[in-house]
């Protein structure tokens, strides 16, 4: 800006000169033809070392192939423009170039506003001419020299606008000054507005890139500190242990309290607060009274994990801590729906500092213990699960018919399935520890639990078959009998049931390590072995009663159909888990709108297939939907609809918490 201020002076005041008479016009330097214009560069030679630039700028005539009329005429905009629409007709300089502009770009046609209320400068249908006086370069012998002329424009009717030219670069050849300087500009006795615009337009054009960042981070403070004003909460975000704790310290020494929150965007409860909750006014205000510090446990902020751990022994997320400048301090890691008042009173006093707000961390001893068993039970009506039903009493049939005792072989058949789940939680804790949050949040391991969800998915829909290898079977026990044969089969009865446990397993574990290094592998223990023995147990009393087998329904078509459901469903839950990874690493393909619009069509594909409107190979064929299949195909159509109601702006409450990386409309 402090380079204008010269050139407007100089320009204001300087003595007037005229150009010397009777100079001609020279031939065509450049021409161009582009998007409905011609343009035609030529240079008028003037007195003292100067030049005019003259550009032509002719629009398409055109006609109407039946009357051979001159129809809709093209016209420009003016020099003057200014705004959005449209764009100016004009010529400059090249940054860089040896010449120089020494006065101010005009034509020699006046615009006039278009018909309306916009009032946009355009010139008259037909031909406009503008000039640009120059200070012409110097050189030893008086040659010419090659400069870059810079051409814009967009030619428009009054019922629509041809594709605009932007800065196209026409190269000309421009005499030059022998042996001397350039003499100084000899500028008109007057400027007018428009020609003052002009004037501090060419001067700023080398300044665009700098001052559109300068306006955009002006507009990005001001849009954060209006969201502010209207509710937002103004977090505090470190990105270390020493910030947190500086933040802490400051919060203090100004007699404020600090509130932590301990969130990440794989954590699905706190994408699910942050996009419900948080946006209450009762408790924005209630945060925004104290210093809101947003602690991200995630990678690769895993130095703040281990000291969530180490201080607060705990890697519960969310978990909200209020820390007083008196030295007290309560948590809260209760996910809740807005509409629960008791519970929304109860956190806005534990946000406030008031009584009973401290809710503690971590599951109860009955909580954990309820999460464990009806995982499992859950788990047994699993797709890759059930199936293994019939399987198991057709071997313990056969060894009962061989003479062998079933008690203690069903015992050791259980005991095969809860050793492996046992085994598989002193594995987890073992190796993963206190950093169990770190890794279930890093994009790698949601690729990969998404890969192995669309995996299974996949197989159970038929693109493939997965199983293990039938030597392999046979020698972990599918065909031996025996102790040792049926504590093999309960052991691969886990493993090929993988697919179906893990979503269970995962959550008691979480729970587990969430309490902490001191009891956090003694609860894995214990939650794996009430998990696995949910599962264990009707699979033993199944095994010393083989007549069971009679009394559950056979395997048939309704079984095929069972896979397809869990086969989609399992392919909808993977893109849950891609999500977190996109949002990790920038892909922008699978946000809200990518996600919502998959659940919603495979919704209405589920829908259509419970009802026998779509089959796949294996299906037998639905002449008439019974009441039972109406009945579960309805469900399905009323979510797919409000997947739907969300990609056209509704909030989806609860399901908002799926998409870290996009913001949820509003409406709470």
């Amino acid at each position: 800006m402090m380079r204008i201020l010269p050139l407007l002076l100089l320009t204001l005041l300087a003595p007037c000169a005229g150009l010397t008479a009777g100079v001609q016009a020279g031939e065509a330097l450049a021409q161009l033809h582009k998007n409905g214009v011609t343009v035609v560069i030529t240079v008028e030679q003037a007195a003292r070392g100067q030049a005019v630039l003259v550009a032509t700028f002719t629009p398409d005539a055109q006609k109407d192939a039946q009357k051979d009329a001159q129809k809709d005429p093209l016209h420009l905009y003016g020099i003057d423009l200014v705004g959005e629409i449209g764009v100016a007709t004009r010529i400059e300089l090249k940054p860089g170039e040896a010449v120089r502009a020494a006065g101010p770009l005009t034509a020699d046609q006046t615009t006039h506003p278009l018909p309306g209320d916009t009032p946009v400068p355009v010139y008259p249908p037909g031909a406009v001419t503008l000039r640009l006086p120059l200070a012409l370069a110097s050189s030893s012998d008086g040659a010419s020299q090659p400069a870059t002329v810079l051409v814009s424009y967009m030619a428009c009717t009054e019922k629509f606008c041809l594709i605009p030219v932007l800065k196209a670069a026409l190269t000309v050849s421009l005499p030059t000054v022998a042996g001397t300087s350039a003499p100084a500009p000899a500028p008109g006795a007057g400027l007018t507005s428009g020609q003052l615009r002009a004037l501090v337009h060419d001067e700023l054009e080398g300044e665009r890139a700098a001052l559109v960042k300068e306006v955009a981070a002006a507009v990005a403070h001001a849009t954060e500190q209006a969201a502010a004003g209207r509710g937002g909460i103004r977090w505090n975000r470190p990105e270390n242990v020493a910030q947190v704790e500086s933040l802490i310290s400051q919060a203090h020494q100004a007699h404020q309290a600090a509130l932590l929150d301990f969130t990440g965007p794989s954590c699905l409860n706190c994408q699910t607060m942050e996009k419900t909750v948080f946006r209450l006014p009762a408790v924005v205000a209630a945060w925004n009274r104290a210093v809101a510090i947003s602690v991200n446990t995630d990678p690769p902020f895993a130095a703040l994990a281990d000291w969530q751990q180490a201080r607060f022994q705990t890697q519960n997320r969310p978990l909200y801590v209020r820390l007083d400048a008196g030295g007290t301090s309560a948590r809260w890691n209760q996910v809740f729906d807005p509409g629960d008042r008791a519970t929304l009173e109860r956190f806005l006093a534990f946000l406030g500092g008031g009584s009973g707000s401290d809710q503690g961390t971590g599951r109860s001893a009955g909580e954990f213990v309820w999460l464990a068993l009806l995982g499992g039970l859950f788990t047994l009506l699993m797709p890759c699960t059930y199936p293994m039903i019939p399987f198991t009493v057709n071997y313990f049939a056969k060894q009962a018919a061989g003479g062998n005792r079933l008690v203690p072989l069903a015992a050791f058949y259980a005991a095969g399935i809860i050793l492996c789940f046992v085994g598989l939680g002193v594995l987890i804790t073992g190796v993963i520890g206190a950093n169990l949050s770190t890794v279930s949040g890093h994009p790698v391991t949601n690729l990969v639990i998404a890969l192995l969800f669309a995996v299974l998915g996949l197989s159970l829909l038929g693109a493939f078959l997965l199983r293990l290898p039938s030597g392999l079977e046979d020698r972990l026990g599918g065909g031996r009998g025996g102790y040792v044969g049926a504590l093999v089969m309960g052991l691969t009865f886990a493993i090929t049931a993988f697919s179906c446990t893990a979503p269970f397993a995962g959550s008691v574990l979480a729970a587990a390590v969430a309490a902490g290094n001191a009891n956090g592998w003694l609860r894995a223990v214990v939650g794996m072995a009430i998990y696995s023995s949910a599962i264990a147990l009707p699979f033993f009393f199944l095994a010393i009663s083989p007549t069971a087998l009679s009394r559950l329904p056979k395997a048939g078509a309704w079984m095929n159909e069972f896979k397809v459901v869990g086969g989609l469903l399992e392919l909808a839950a993977a893109l849950k888990f891609l999500a977190i990874s996109d949002n990790a690493w920038g892909w922008g393909v699978v946000g809200r709108t990518f996600t919502i619009s998959v659940w919603a069509a495979i919704c209405l594909l589920l829908s259509l297939y419970i009802l026998g409107l779509v089959r796949l190979r294996g299906d037998e064929r639905v002449s008439e939907a019974s009441l039972g299949r109406l009945f579960l195909a309805l469900p399905f159509l009323a979510i797919g609809l409000w997947f739907a109601a969300g990609l056209c702006g509704a909030h989806l409450g609860m399901i908002e918490g799926f998409f870290p990386g996009d913001s949820a409309p509003p409406g709470w």
